[in-house]
Formats: structure tokens, C-alpha cells, sequence
């Protein structure tokens, strides 16, 4: 900001004295704009909360996203959430456009929101045990989160409930109902939701045996 004086004089005046005048331009401050910093969410949990600012004009204008900004994109806190492709492609780029600039050009300010892929869950597939013989070795499996934990049951986990292999024995209310289904939920998710699946152990009855009753016969006639 400041100001200049400039002074227009006459020339070529003849027998006349000179004339001048002045004019004082003043500069004004010229708009900021502060897009925020860049962010990286989950692909399960994509929404942002932006962090705008502007300085020397009336507002802000969000653009370059497909998405939608809540709520409306002239709110520079406003929050974003990336559509199916954006969180497809892994990444989108929104630029702040600073508005209400008077006699001065807009400028403008992006930022960046990288889209980590989510967790994904695998409870292994179904199972069909006897109900004498009902313990079952499951075969979960995770990515991207460290690790998961298994619910559901009454019955008991060897050697726990966070051993994705574990395994798992029914219990007895369980084996008479003849079914029992179990989740995977995954855990050490960062900024990412879990996510879950489930698996079925189907118990089929136990087979029976009836030799019928104990009876007594004479030695000579068997």
C-alpha cells in the first residue's frame, strides 16, 4: 500500500505562465488467498473440512472439484466430499478464488486432498462342521489396516479373538441352534472406518448310535 503524487504542467505556453495539476493515486493492498494445507483422507471416511481464509476481498469461491461442498462453495470452511471417481483416481485439487475484489484482480490458491484406499476384509469363506466334532480353524484376512478382531460368537477363540487364523470352537447353545455367524471387523484403521465381514459355521447334528437294551442269556442257549 502507499500512494504517488503525479503533477501534469503545461508547456509550450507562450507569453502565459505554466499550469499545473495533480493527481494522487493511491494503492490499495492487493487480495490474498490461503487454500489451507493439503490433507489426505480415506476413501471410507473422504469428507474434508476445508480451512479457507482470505484477506483484501469480501469472500471466496471453492472450484475444481466434482464433488460437493456443504454448505455451498462460497463458504471457505466448508466441507468437501469427493466423488466415487475422485476417490477412485486417489486424488483431487481445489483451488480458492478470492471474490468482492474491488479495482484489483482476483487471486486465487490451491490445495490438495490425496485419497488413501480403505481396508479391505475377508472372513474367509462358510463352514459346515459336525456337531461332535465342531471346532473350526477360520482364515480371515485384512489390508491396509494392521490388524482385526473377531465377534459374534458365544463360543471361545484359540489363542484369541485377534488372531486372524484362530480357532474356533462353538458352544454348546450354538451347536443346538446349528448355526453361528461370525464377524471380522478390521482394526488399526488410521483415518479410515472399519470395515467388516462375516462368515457362517453351519453344525449339522451329531450322528446317533442305539444298540438297543443290555439282555441276559443262558450259556446253553445263547
Amino acid at each position: 500500500s502507499g500512494n504517488v503524487t503525479l503533477t501534469l504542467t503545461t508547456i509550450g505556453n507562450g507569453n502565459c505562465n505554466a499550469v499545473n495539476d495533480n493527481i494522487l493515486i493511491t494503492f490499495t493492498p492487493a487480495p490474498t488467498a490461503n487454500a489451507g494445507a493439503n490433507q489426505t483422507v480415506c476413501a471410507n471416511n473422504s469428507i474434508v473440512t476445508l480451512n479457507g481464509s482470505v484477506t483484501g476481498a469480501t469472500g471466496g469461491s471453492w472450484s475444481g472439484g466434482l464433488g460437493t461442498f456443504t454448505p455451498n462453495n462460497t463458504t471457505l470452511n466448508a466441507t468437501y466430499s469427493p466423488t466415487a471417481g475422485e476417490i477412485a483416481t486417489g486424488t483431487v485439487i481445489l483451488t480458492l478464488t478470492t471474490t468482492g475484489n474491488g479495482n484489483c484482480s482476483a487471486v486465487a490458491d490451491n490445495m490438495t486432498i490425496t485419497i488413501t484406499p480403505a481396508p479391505t476384509v475377508n472372513a474367509g469363506i462358510n463352514q459346515t462342521v459336525c456337531g461332535n466334532n465342531a471346532t473350526v480353524t477360520l482364515n480371515g484376512s485384512v489390508t491396509i489396516a494392521s490388524g482385526g478382531i473377531w465377534s459374534g460368537g458365544t463360543g471361545t477363540f484359540v489363542p484369541n479373538n485377534t488372531t486372524l487364523n484362530a480357532t474356533y470352537t462353538p458352544s454348546a447353545v450354538e451347536i443346538t441352534a446349528g448355526t453361528v455367524v461370525l464377524t471380522l471387523s478390521s482394526t488399526g484403521n488410521g483415518t479410515c472406518n472399519a470395515e467388516t465381514d462375516n462368515m457362517t459355521i453351519t453344525i449339522t447334528p451329531a450322528p446317533t448310535a442305539n444298540a438297543g437294551t443290555n439282555q441276559s442269556v443262558c450259556e446253553n442257549n445263547p
